[in-house]
């Protein structure tokens, strides 16, 4: 019973830590005619896991849903001289995002950027109505 009951906790414990926290991130317009147009709010969860679900608000109410992708900056090293051999990895601090986002209407937003270690980031967004718009997490 003692196990039974172990198991359901560590099981549960693994699905507490998949469980991804809402974030927001704050954009900035880059031009006169993003003023204008109002600024969209950014959702996104993070997972833990370099993708997840993201949500777009535009100003009019405009939902628009979607998925960022985190890609690893890694390198692998192996290094051989006669009977030894060396390897090492090697992680970088500017992994590339990507966020993709169609709206109930239409509208469709693509962002690039760079994100540290620690999940935080910036990059530029432009949508189909001409925003361009610039921001971080």
């Amino acid at each position: 019973m003692l196990r039974l009951l172990l198991i359901f906790a560590l099981v549960g414990l693994a699905l507490a830590s998949l469980a991804g926290c809402t974030d927001h991130a704050r954009v900035y317009p880059l031009d006169e005619a993003t003023v204008r147009m109002g600024t969209p709010t950014f959702e996104f969860v993070k997972q833990g896991l370099g993708h997840g679900l993201v949500t777009i608000t535009m100003p009019d109410g405009e939902v628009l849903r979607g998925e960022y992708q985190i890609t690893e900056n890694a390198a692998v090293g192996v290094g051989l001289a006669g009977a030894h051999m060396a390897t090492a990895v090697g992680l970088g601090s500017g992994r590339l995002v990507v966020v993709n986002a169609v709206g109930d209407r239409g509208t469709i937003s693509s962002c690039e950027g760079t994100a540290d270690l620690g999940g935080h980031g910036s990059g530029t967004c432009h949508d189909s109505r001409g925003r361009d718009l610039e921001g971080g997490a």
